[in-house]
């Protein structure tokens, strides 16, 4: 267990089935019970402070942003919970499971969250990138947040994402020979992925369990069926299963997700009959909140080496996220404000 002044952080565990999801519960400083915010990370959030899991992404460095977002959640007065994934850091069970057991595993672990006795009965949830998703997913299965924050979410189709984020490498490689190079000697998968984009794409919109291409005279193959349980259920379609107050928070030079895709969300939740939606665009920023390198090249050299996730982050987060949830949490409901009224 660590505290200051502002919170105190225990480590518990979740009972999720087959595995036990190990994480930290970080509680204000002040007399509890107090509002909860379950924290879910996105494809590269193995981890609960939303960092990699070393084994599967050597060398890329820590950003810990979900350490400092929960911290500043405490000090505002609302509690949180963050988990390493199935099989990853202190969690037990199998290392990289399919989306599927992502989402039972959230599911459990909303469920947990809503018992805990340290919370007063109102519950958030917050879901960056892929978490956007398990989120939207987690409030049909189980039951609605009190409040939900989309970071970063998806709205385009999977094959659009990776035409989108292949195409950034293709660019790159086109400049030149030297920075063909770069890449084929920095990250060898993303040279690989983005030469065999086409047949991957192609694949996907058949509904094919793999793609295969020749590149340098070799037969090279992807396995997609990780991919099934999203082409099944397409990002788009989730949103209407969120009916919470919603913020939909994106970044605008993201080059992962693109802003784009933050209107479509916020069209899809108003489409859906869910009219307590805010939007903000933090300028400047990339996927993961972070400041940027300046020069275009670094920026898409540090995206495919994601040797950004060391950056330091925007100075707007993680306070937009911490005000709002503020204000959904912490306020009063009307019927309160009534009573006390008369």
């Amino acid at each position: 267990m660590s505290a200051n002044r502002y919170y105190r952080e225990e480590n518990r565990a979740v009972d999720a089935g087959s595995a036990t999801l190990s994480g930290t519960l970080t509680l204000p400083a002040t007399k509890g019970p107090w509002p909860v915010t379950l924290l879910l990370g996105g494809t590269f959030s193995d981890l609960r402070d939303a960092d990699v899991d070393p084994r599967l992404w050597p060398g890329v460095p820590k950003r810990g942003m979900y350490a400092i977002l929960a911290r500043g959640l405490a000090e505002a007065g609302i509690a949180s919970f963050r988990f390493d994934r199935r099989g990853a850091g202190e969690s037990t069970g199998e290392l990289g499971v399919r989306r599927a057991q992502e989402v039972a595993d959230a599911g459990a672990v909303w469920r947990w969250v809503r018992s805990l006795p340290e919370c007063n009965q109102r519950a958030a949830m917050l879901g960056h990138s892929a978490g956007a998703y398990v989120l939207c997913r987690v409030a049909h299965e189980v039951g609605q947040p009190d409040a939900a924050v989309l970071q970063g979410a998806l709205y385009r189709t999977i094959a659009e994402l990776l035409v989108y984020n292949y195409g950034l490498v293709r660019e790159y490689l086109s400049l030149g020979q030297s920075e063909a190079a770069w890449v084929r000697e920095n990250s060898p998968k993303a040279h690989e992925d983005a030469m065999m984009m086409g047949a991957i794409v192609e694949a996907i919109e058949n509904r094919e369990p793999q793609a295969v291409a020749e590149l340098d005279g070799e037969t090279r193959t992807r396995d997609l069926s990780s991919l099934r349980y999203d082409l099944d259920l397409p990002p788009e379609e989730q949103f209407r299963h969120l009916s919470a107050p919603t913020l939909v928070l994106h970044a605008s030079e993201d080059l992962n997700v693109p802003v784009e895709d933050a209107f479509d969300t916020v069209r899809a939740l108003w489409a859906a009959g869910n009219r307590d939606v805010e939007l903000r665009v933090v300028p400047g920023a990339n996927h993961s909140f972070q400041l940027d390198a300046e020069d275009c090249e670094t920026r898409v050299q540090e995206k495919i080496t994601m040797k950004n996730f060391g950056r330091p982050f925007h100075p707007l987060y993680p306070a937009v996220v911490i005000h709002y949830l503020a204000r959904k949490l912490l306020c009063p409901p009307p019927d309160v404000i009534i009573s006390r009224a008369e």
